[in-house]
């Protein structure tokens, strides 16, 4: 390949031929940058991963190829990319083509959101940018990705590096106040004001399962393991199964995506994949349900009349609020018959741990942080318990401290 350099108008300029025979020219403002331009050509042709400018994609383009790619992720998450790539690095990077962005452009991009977001959402959105990049440099359309090397924004300094993650941790949790919380007696009075049926069915579930809403709205009824009656006694032989393995989510993934769409999805985490334990109770609530149920073509549990997924927002307004307002009772979401299940099983003494696994938290950190309020306000036996365990026969404890001296004696010499 061969390449000259010359003067052209108060600037310096290259020509030089590309591995295809095709010929390319370009213009720099003094010579050393013309000749540090042309030496990289020669090594990129001479190793085949030339590309010339005028071919390479716009960052624009870049971003959507790789967005494309991420139809199936969870809706939450591809809606944070979409904002991150139509808010922050477009409106920057958008209309430059690759070579034309580096390290320097990316740091100036750093600091300028730095002055609008957190350190952490900063680095969020050039990590963003790197896996864009990444794109490119695989079919060799960049020799690096700037944005992988740029300098991330600094965070503060920690004590310690936690290995936990940040779920498994409780970050960004808050706890829950008490008057989002029903109790016993006020969810009776809900069940009680609530048509029988669907609603009816749909809130014992939730608030005997403590399953999450998307969860709920996502149960087939192939997740359901309900036992026989036994003959004699007419009660349930053994205790049935429901088995949590997606969730349905009506999130947009973007803006001109038209109508919203349910899609279900497996749980978050491994702790979301669980199997909860059916009251009699509710086992024959289920049945009676499973009778009168919709056909649907997901075979789900609790479908809209129509058989399609129900929206959470039309269980809340056709469904609990009318329910509460007979009762009498504050308006509250669906997610409060999941925190009601939650708070009477630790006021009733459940471990945190089993809490944490009903509920299908990845750590008891998690649930202790949720639920703050009535772990520190339940009361247990369990000291008066202790006590009685160092009872051995007719030698109880008190009989054990009075034998007990008041102080040691000292050695005598």
């Amino acid at each position: 390949m061969g390449g000259n350099i010359q003067k052209t108008g108060g600037r310096w300029r290259i020509d030089y031929r590309d591995g295809q025979g095709r010929r390319h020219r370009a213009t720099f403002d003094t010579r050393k940058e013309a000749d540090n331009a042309l030496t990289d050509i020669k090594s990129r042709i001479g190793k085949g991963e030339y590309v010339a400018s005028k071919l390479l994609p716009k960052f624009r383009e870049l971003a959507e190829d790789w967005f494309a790619s991420k139809g199936d992720r969870r809706p939450g998450t591809v809606g944070n990319w979409r904002a991150q790539i139509d808010l922050h690095l477009n409106p920057k990077l958008g209309d430059l083509r690759l070579d034309r962005i580096d390290v320097v452009l990316i740091e100036k991009l750093r600091d300028e959101l730095r002055t609008k977001l957190s350190a952490k959402s900063v680095n969020a959105v050039l990590t963003t940018a790197a896996a864009i990049f990444k794109l490119a440099v695989r079919p060799k359309l960049a020799t690096g990705n700037p944005a992988a090397d740029a300098e991330r924004a600094f965070m503060g300094a920690t004590e310690l590096k936690d290995e936990t993650t940040k779920e498994q941790r409780g970050d960004g949790v808050q706890p829950l106040r008490p008057e989002e919380v029903l109790d016993p007696n006020e969810i009776r009075k809900v069940l009680e004001k609530t048509d029988p049926g669907y609603y009816r069915t749909l809130f014992l579930t939730a608030y005997l399962t403590g399953m999450r809403s998307g969860e709920l709205f996502a149960l087939r009824w192939s997740d359901i393991e309900l036992k026989g009656i036994d003959a004699e006694t007419g009660k349930e032989s053994s205790r049935g199964r429901i088995f949590v393995r997606r969730s349905l989510s009506w999130a947009r993934v973007k803006k001109d995506d038209g109508p919203v769409r349910p899609r279900f999805f497996s749980p978050k985490t491994k702790a979301g994949v669980r199997t909860l334990p059916i009251p009699t109770e509710l086992a024959g609530a289920l049945r009676r349900w499973k009778l009168q149920c919709p056909q649907s073509e997901h075979a789900l549990v609790f479908p809209m009349a129509d058989g399609q997924p129900m929206h959470r927002s039309t269980a809340l307004r056709y469904g609990l609020w009318p329910a509460l307002s007979r009762s009498g009772l504050r308006r509250v979401n669906m997610h409060s018959l999941r925190h009601s299940f939650a708070s009477a099983l630790i006021m009733a003494g459940a471990p945190v741990t089993e809490v944490q696994s009903l509920l299908g938290h990845s750590s008891p950190a998690v649930t202790l942080k949720v639920y703050s309020h009535w772990f520190k306000n339940v009361e247990t036996d369990s000291v008066d318990r202790l006590a009685k365990s160092l009872t051995t026969g007719s030698r109880n404890l008190g009989h054990f401290l009075d034998t007990l001296e008041v102080a040691p004696k000292a050695n005598s010499a």
